[in-house]
């Protein structure tokens, strides 16, 4: 089996995977059990009640997102033979400019102090980072003499960002954020497919019910269509890429990206800014759509450079890159997952099983111990 039909391979295999996986999490995640993952206690009120801070599913699931971002970002470069050291520091400073948009953005066109937005925030890297390559390919010409494979990466970056972003919407489904429409207010073209694959959300807490008053009701799938789609055209550029077509993977998943955000946009119900007509974000989709065109156009093919799984996998099982994806995925569970917006009351106490009578230290030996519940 050659070098690309083994990659071909191994992308299947992953789509698969993500397809089983999502069949599933799409019909529990409205559920209103499958938003707080813990709940830490931080001390008594005036009251003496325990005051708790959620971490939530949505700070998990945005993890994930990051990390297997960043892991195809490093498998990609790999493959094509970039600097690891490189990669690292390139994703470190896009993720340290990204994160804190995520807030900023959504502060400032949805007036949100409490959420974030990956639509802002992949905006931001979408301009910073070919920006960003290029002055790193600049300094390795004058320094070292060598070029580095400028167009693969961006292809590289631009196919963890929309792989990212699908995963990302796990996030959305479990909060309750960029909720659709109501089926019978969606567009008549779409309406007995979105009556098929609607869904219902549960939990006063999801933004859907606060925000939106729509509990309960059958809504589009807008994250669930998103999340399949984003994936299906990741792992579709992927295959492309190790075929060595690295500017058609780039434009495609770029361009490809950025043109659903335009349309799905006009399917969703939540508060986007702008106007009626055009949401800001919006606005930032064909903006980066012509930066990307603009880049496709501008750099060199690279045509001779090919991708090798084998290297890819290698450099993803470095120890310094597994280290850097569990500080990653870390560092945005504590960033996104701290909730701001809910709040939470604990109560502790003794499980009947385990109380003493007279102030003993332990149960009475003649009363026998139930099996620990969980």
């Amino acid at each position: 089996m050659t070098q690309t039909a083994l990659a071909d391979l191994f992308l299947l295999c992953i789509g698969a995977a993500f397809a089983l996986l999502y069949q599933w999490l799409f019909r529990i995640l409205p559920r209103a059990r499958w938003q707080f993952i813990a709940v830490l206690p931080l001390g008594r009120d005036a009251q003496g009640h325990w005051r708790g801070r959620n971490l939530t599913f949505y700070g998990f699931f945005t993890a994930c997102a990051g990390a297997i971002a960043v892991a195809t970002f490093i498998l990609l470069t790999s493959a094509v033979g970039a600097d690891l050291g490189l990669t690292l520091l390139l994703t470190v400073v896009v993720l340290a400019l990204c994160l804190p948009a995520a807030k900023l953005i959504a502060v400032v066109v949805e007036k949100n102090r409490h959420g974030f937005t990956v639509g802002g925030a992949s905006f931001v890297g979408i301009i910073v980072a070919p920006i960003l390559l290029w002055w790193l390919d600049t300094r390795a010409q004058a320094w070292f003499g060598t070029s580095l494979p400028v167009l693969p990466m961006l292809a590289a970056m631009a196919i963890a960002y929309v792989i990212g972003e699908g995963v990302g919407r796990l996030a959305c489904i479990s909060f309750g954020c960029c909720y659709g429409k109501a089926v019978d207010e969606s567009p008549a073209t779409l309406r007995a497919l979105a009556q098929r694959y609607a869904q219902v959300f549960e939990g006063e807490t999801k933004k859907i019910a606060f925000a939106g008053g729509m509990e309960g009701r059958a809504v589009i799938p807008i994250q669930a269509i998103t999340c399949s789609l984003y994936t299906l055209l990741a792992i579709a550029c992927a295959i492309l890429f190790f075929h060595q077509q690295f500017e058609l993977a780039f434009g495609i998943a770029l361009v490809g990206s950025q043109l659903w955000r335009l349309y799905s946009e006009t399917l969703r119900a939540d508060y986007r800014g702008g106007s009626k007509q055009i949401s800001a974000y919006q606005v930032m989709a064909l903006i980066a759509c012509g930066w990307g065109i603009g880049i496709t156009l501008a750099l060199p093919m690279h045509t001779g450079m090919a991708a090798d799984l084998g290297a890819g996998l290698a450099g993803l099982w470095h120890p310094g890159v597994l280290i850097a994806l569990q500080g990653i995925w870390a560092v945005m569970f504590v960033f996104s997952g701290s909730s701001t917006i809910t709040t939470s009351t604990l109560r502790f106490g003794l499980a009947p099983d385990w109380r003493c009578q007279a102030g003993c230290e332990h149960p009475p030996a003649s009363q026998p111990l139930a099996p620990p519940r969980y």
